[in-house]
């Protein structure tokens, strides 16, 4: 394990002082050089190593170090800069992040209440964002139609882990307890089935989100009959840990060392708020159609220069 830290901190020394000499030639004052090494992050030109981080809290079964490693991962994942193609429902796997390692305010800065229900996206984030934005700001206008989004979408032939999470959503609306542990399960079994990398299959985060939430929104009396899922990609220990640990500390799991502190500043900063705009609308391009003009893109260069400016 020493091996691959060493290799991973020089690695990562490299590639920071190769951005820095490059970010330097263009960059006048400290903030524009902060904005191109957290881009540069973004883009990932610098990892975290999350694979060999997850196995090592899994065996050992630090919880603490486990919610550590979620919200760093969270952090890196949350960096603006990269566009994503979508409004502020592009972050929205990243709340459930949040929510499982007790970040809640992350949930309000993706989903600022001001923004409103997302349309621009992946159909499973547009109806996941607009539930959890309704039911978390308790917008009853909102709320209907996040519903009734949600309920079609989980009556159409998408994936299994998706139409679960959605439903799950509509249990937890419905205060229905054996529903919400049903889904649960259907979404730990069918995350094995996506396309995801096999660390983020080792542990079902979204589920542990969705828990989570779960926690924050019931009375106690009803959330504790919740069943938890029962399958391998879920640990029972973490999540019996979080129950007893609402409101856990919120630290990183690794901390970068001399001369990459300024990552540490960077991944403990308030995550980027959403800024949405309309690139296109008044765009002359005959290769723009008028859906296009219309549309609502995070405003990632916006939210870039934002976010240094609130580090």
């Amino acid at each position: 394990m020493e091996k691959d830290q060493s290799q991973y901190i020089e690695q990562c020394i490299i590639n920071y002082e190769e951005i820095v000499k490059d970010a330097k030639e263009g960059a006048t004052q400290d903030h524009e050089l902060l904005e191109e090494i957290t881009k540069s992050m973004s883009f990932g030109l610098i990892k975290t190593n999350y694979d060999i981080w997850l196995d090592e809290c899994l065996i050992h079964q630090d919880w603490q170090k486990l919610n550590n490693l979620i919200f760093q991962e969270m952090r890196y994942q949350l960096l603006p800069g990269c566009s994503g193609g979508y409004d502020h429902c592009n972050n929205t796997l990243h709340i459930l992040e949040a929510f499982a390692c007790g970040d809640n305010e992350t949930m309000e800065r993706i989903l600022p209440s001001e923004l409103g229900l997302t349309k621009n996206g992946y159909p499973f984030y547009v109806v996941m964002s607009n539930l959890l934005r309704a039911m978390w700001y308790r917008d009853e206008i909102l709320l209907q139609k996040a519903l009734n989004a949600a309920e079609k979408f989980v009556g159409l032939n998408k994936p299994q882990w998706e139409r679960s999470g959605a439903a799950f959503l509509l249990a937890l609306h419905k205060e229905d307890i054996e529903a919400m542990g049903e889904h649960l399960q259907n979404l730990c079994s069918g995350y094995m089935r996506a396309d995801f990398s096999k660390a983020m299959k080792q542990l079902c985060v979204p589920a542990h989100g969705l828990y989570c939430l779960a926690q924050n929104l019931l009375p106690a009396q009803i959330f504790q009959q919740i069943k938890m899922p029962e399958h391998k990609n879920f640990s029972k220990g973490f999540a019996n840990w979080r129950i007893e640990n609402p409101q856990p500390l919120l630290t990183l799991y690794f901390v970068y060392p001399a001369p990459l502190e300024v990552l540490n500043k960077i991944f403990m900063a308030p995550v980027a708020k959403s800024i949405i705009s309309q690139p296109y609308l008044h765009s002359d391009n005959s290769y723009h159609s008028p859906q296009l003009k219309k549309k609502w893109f995070l405003d990632e260069a916006a939210m870039l220069k934002s976010f240094v400016e609130n580090m």
